[in-house]
């Protein structure tokens, strides 16, 4: 029996008055399926949440400024670091001599911080520490942390922010561009920080 095109897609042409017997097999999606009670028994009863070891690294005093307004809040094994403004690093900078801190001011290295972290975050605003990116992502790369990059728009133009993302593009596997601060918590929440 013909049908027109509605009605292949509707699951009750039998009960309707004036229709007749469907005549091709009502299929449950596979989304349908997963959420049946046979294949409930195949779920995972515990939420996918691990908490990760992360380090967010902000690369100039901008993105410092914008990383210190989330640092207090409750983050689960999450170093927040800044890179000293007067530093000057070159790609032939050795990693153990890159200039670090944490907010309260205590001094640290790259490899004491990388140790054991699962992902890093870096945040820029400004394209002056490109060696610094390249850096830290080149010692992340060797010990297989993943390394992503937020790119902060901050009110700058346009091109000073193509500026920071070409900067940072070659270094990082995720690189995001936000025009505001707000996404920082988002992004690091999305992250599992």
């Amino acid at each position: 029996m013909p049908h027109d095109h509605n009605e292949m897609f509707e699951a009750d042409n039998a009960t309707r008055a004036g229709r007749g017997p469907v005549d091709h097999p009502t299929m449950l999606s596979s989304c349908a399926r997963a959420a049946s009670a046979e294949e409930a028994k195949y779920r995972v009863q515990y939420p996918n949440f691990i908490a990760r070891t992360s380090r967010i690294f902000a690369l100039d005093p901008p993105a410092a400024e914008a990383m210190y307004a989330v640092t207090e809040d409750p983050w689960e094994n999450a170093h927040f670091l800044t890179l000293l403004a007067d530093s000057a690093i070159t790609s032939e900078t050795p990693a153990q001599d890159i200039p670090l801190c944490h907010p309260d001011g205590t001094a640290t290295n790259l490899n004491t911080e990388l140790t054991g972290a699962d992902i890093v975050v870096l945040l820029a605003t400004r394209n002056s520490s490109e060696a610094a990116a390249e850096m830290i992502a080149r010692e992340c790369s060797k010990r297989k942390i993943m390394c992503a990059g937020l790119a902060l728009g901050r009110s700058s133009s346009p091109k000073a922010l193509n500026k920071v993302v070409n900067a940072m593009r070659r270094f990082v596997r995720v690189l995001v561009v936000a025009q505001d601060d707000d996404y920082i918590p988002a992004m690091l929440t999305a992250l599992r920080a």
